[in-house]
């Protein structure tokens, strides 16, 4: 039996959604939808009355999805107008706030394969992304709903007249399309709430059964809306006892009138407790309880009307046949090939961290994301793990799994703490993800994140090269000095990179230095294996708003030349010869030295005293700023006219990308990757060694500051190289093309 159906026998889905003042949220809701991995199916958007920029969202997908308008707030109203231009054999409905599993139109059809099944839905997730929301539910002819476990068989339920039945949540269910019209869709009637269990009570009623799909998943936002708060506090209770008074009277007849009537009186008063409850515990306020207590009272007018006058009209139909002027057209087809899907593995991210593989890591995703690669990233969670799809880009935030960890310390010879157990973190969500169709996985050589996956043949790896332990030892005097740490956790460290070194079958570097310098210090060959894709960054100057021509133009106006250093105040990075140059012009006022990335303290201020005889209080042309926010960082870059970069290595070299982002030149050290990404004479200074780089520095910095002409000359080069090979468009492009080309190698699909 296989797992699904067929392409060619599985029928074409008009997945529906209505939306209404949730333009954020919508556009990731379509963006999830164009990720299903489904042979036929279309989109069909209903925006209600929305006073947001949703029409603008919608305006971004045209030509891709249908577009309809609904002028009234009432779901079910916005459901029908979704059916009436439904072109497909199974309608399945989403809301606005969540993103289906990219299986999740597969796992439905395969119900519908039977053709006495109506309806089916699949289990929902909630907003944390690890918990269920929903899974079965029954209900009975009052609306109440029950959760049997997992292994109940609703089918049982499936009879006409039966006092309970298997009923779906909104958010996760699909009818036939055939089985729709033959009940008249949606009772208007439920502007909100029941709205999706009235159908399914009349569909069963009607003969055609409800059934669950469990691996049909839903991850579901539960966003805020004019019904609720983001807190699920009820903002208004009027739909809702409309809705349910209705229900109560229109469908529980059946049960007599007396329990009818126990029913409506036991549903008020819960409704009158809870919200003296929370009055009495300080969630809501006086006012907003009457307010909530007056709805109660309107709204179980109001249903008791509808449903008296329902009753008097035998009314047993929806309300399809209102919208039999919308033309539902051809089916509009989802033209979108089946996406590349990436899992991108991080401890850190931003805004928490801006060092430079959390970076790159954001950076690359969306850039990915925009080459029309399904992205996933792997990132250790700040507090409790979830998953989220935000912005395109789904997030995986997860902890360790240190009851995990022993094997894998064994098996690859890496410390437990803090490495194995976050290894086993990760491949159990790598396990979860294959669910999701999982290509390909790209990890970090810094903490060897995901070494495992180097065995699982089920996925193809990409180990991308940074800064390893072992090239980043000569310059931490502290990890050798602590004898029984460094053989403890950094000599295996070492020992596992070398390891993996020699058996990644794919290795992404952002220079060629990295891949030489990487090449000697392990004695490994990494030829025939490694791509070089250089870093990328946004450009400053686009992000910004600025020209060129009014950096150029500021310059020219000859204010005091502004040198910048942006780094960590360590040995690797160079600080001290920033400093050496700097101190070299103490008291000139045409110069001033901004330094960023670290807050000095006491110790190290004094240290700066009395080793560069430099002092911030006395000197007004050196400026510690600490560490900043990315837009302080971005505004310092811009207002710089030249970056300092005398780092000892770098295996590329972010900071120096950045400033040409911001048509800033850089003078650096020609070590590591710097002498690729900075052009001598074109977008900045190279300088073979240390004492080079202070003396070349002093001499190049003391020609800029009466030189504009020059500098303007840099300026205009350093962003002119930046544009052309170091923007995140390129980098993403050519990431991406190395990723397909591995598929294309391993034989995989969507290639």
């Amino acid at each position: 039996m296989t797992r699904f159906l067929p392409d060619h026998a599985s029928p074409p889905v008009s997945v529906v959604i209505n939306t209404l003042n949730r333009a954020d949220l919508l556009d990731d809701a379509i963006a999830g939808v164009m990720q299903l991995d489904y042979p036929a199916f279309e989109l069909v958007v209903v925006n209600g009355p929305s006073t947001d920029h949703s029409e603008e969202v919608l305006a971004r997908w045209q030509g891709r999805i249908k577009h309809l308008r609904c002028e009234v707030a009432n779901l079910s109203v916005s459901r029908n107008v979704g059916i009436a231009a439904a072109s497909g054999e199974i309608v399945a409905f989403l809301d606005d706030d969540a993103v289906p599993h990219p299986q999740w139109l597969r796992h439905l059809a395969k119900a519908f394969a039977d053709p006495t099944v109506g309806g089916a839905g699949g289990f929902t997730v909630d907003n944390t992304g690890q918990r269920w929301q929903v899974r079965k539910t029954v209900c009975d002819r009052f609306g109440n709903a029950h959760f049997p476990p997992d292994t109940f068989d609703e089918r049982v339920l499936n009879w006409p007249g039966t006092p309970l039945y298997p009923s779906l949540l909104g958010t996760n269910s699909s009818f036939r399309m055939e089985a729709l019209r033959a009940i008249g869709g949606f009772d208007h009637t439920f502007a909100y709430l029941l709205d999706e269990t009235d159908v399914c009570l009349r569909l069963v009623d009607a003969g055609w059964g409800i059934v669950y799909e469990p691996s049909a998943l839903i991850f579901h936002q539960f966003a805020a809306s004019h019904i609720r708060s983001s807190t699920r506090k009820a903002r208004t209770l009027y739909p809702s006892v409309v809705s349910k008074t209705y229900f109560i009277n229109h469908h529980g007849r059946a049960e007599g009138y007396g329990k009818v009537a126990q029913a409506l009186q036991d549903y008020r008063e819960e409704l009158l407790r809870a919200n003296a409850w929370l009055e009495e515990h300080g969630e809501i306020s006086p006012r907003h309880r009457q307010t909530l207590d007056g709805d109660v009272e309107a709204g179980t007018e109001v249903g008791m009307v509808a449903s008296s006058r329902a009753r008097l009209e035998h009314k047993v139909q929806g309300d399809l046949a209102a919208h039999a002027d919308v033309d539902a057209g051809s089916f509009l087809a989802s033209t979108d090939p089946r996406p590349l899907r990436v899992a991108l593995v991080s401890q850190g991210l931003p805004p928490d961290n801006e060092a430079g593989i959390a970076r790159w890591t954001m950076l690359l995703a969306e850039g990915l994301r925009d080459e029309g690669v399904a992205v996933h990233i792997i990132t250790r969670a700040r507090e409790l793990p979830s998953r989220r799809f935000v912005g395109g880009i789904w997030y995986h935030a997860i902890a360790a799994a240190p009851e995990e960890a022993d094997a894998l310390a064994a098996t690859y010879r890496v410390p437990r703490s803090g490495v194995a157990d976050w290894m086993a973190g990760v491949m159990r969500e790598i396990a979860f993800l294959k669910t999701f169709g999982l290509n390909l996985v790209s990890f970090p050589i810094w903490d060897l994140e995901a070494l495992p996956a180097l065995d699982d043949p089920e996925i193809a790896t990409v180990m991308s090269l940074h800064t390893s332990y072992r090239l980043a030892r000569p310059f931490k005097p502290e990890w050798t000095s602590r004898v029984i740490y460094a053989r403890s956790f950094i000599d295996p460290m070492i020992a596992a990179e070398t390891a993996a070194l020699a058996r990644a079958p794919h290795i992404l570097a952002n220079s060629q230095a990295v891949i030489d310098q990487i090449e000697q210090e392990y004695a490994v060959s990494l030829s025939g294996r490694a791509q070089i894709v250089p870093h990328g960054t946004p450009d400053i100057l686009e992000r910004l708003q600025v020209d060129i021509e009014d950096k150029v133009a500021r310059q020219k106006k000859g204010d005091p030349l502004r040198v910048l250093f942006a780094g960590r105040f360590e040995a690797r990075k160079g600080y001290d010869l920033a400093l050496r140059v700097a101190a070299r012009f103490q008291g000139d006022t045409r110069i001033r030295f901004e330094f960023v990335g670290a807050t000095p303290d006491a110790a190290l201020l004094d240290r700066i005293g009395r080793e560069f005889g430099l002092d911030p209080a006395r000197n007004a042309g050196l400026v510690f700023h600490g560490e900043v926010s990315r837009p302080t960082l971005e505004a310092l870059y811009l207002a710089a006219d030249v970056v300092l970069m005398p780092s000892r290595f770098e295996s590329f070299g972010l900071v120096a990308i950045e400033a040409m982002s911001a048509a800033t030149p850089v003078l650096a050290l020609a070590i590591g990757g710097l002498g690729e990404v900075v052009e001598d004479g074109v977008s900045g200074f190279l300088f073979p060694d240390e004492e080079a780089f202070v003396t070349g520095s002093t001499e190049r910095l003391t020609a800029l500051m009466t030189d504009r002409a020059a500098l303007a000359k840099l300026a205009r080069g350093s962003h002119a190289a930046f544009c052309a090979r170091f923007s995140d468009r390129v980098m993403a492009r050519e990431v991406a093309r190395f990723y397909r080309q591995i598929m294309d190698e391993t034989g995989a699909e969507n290639a």
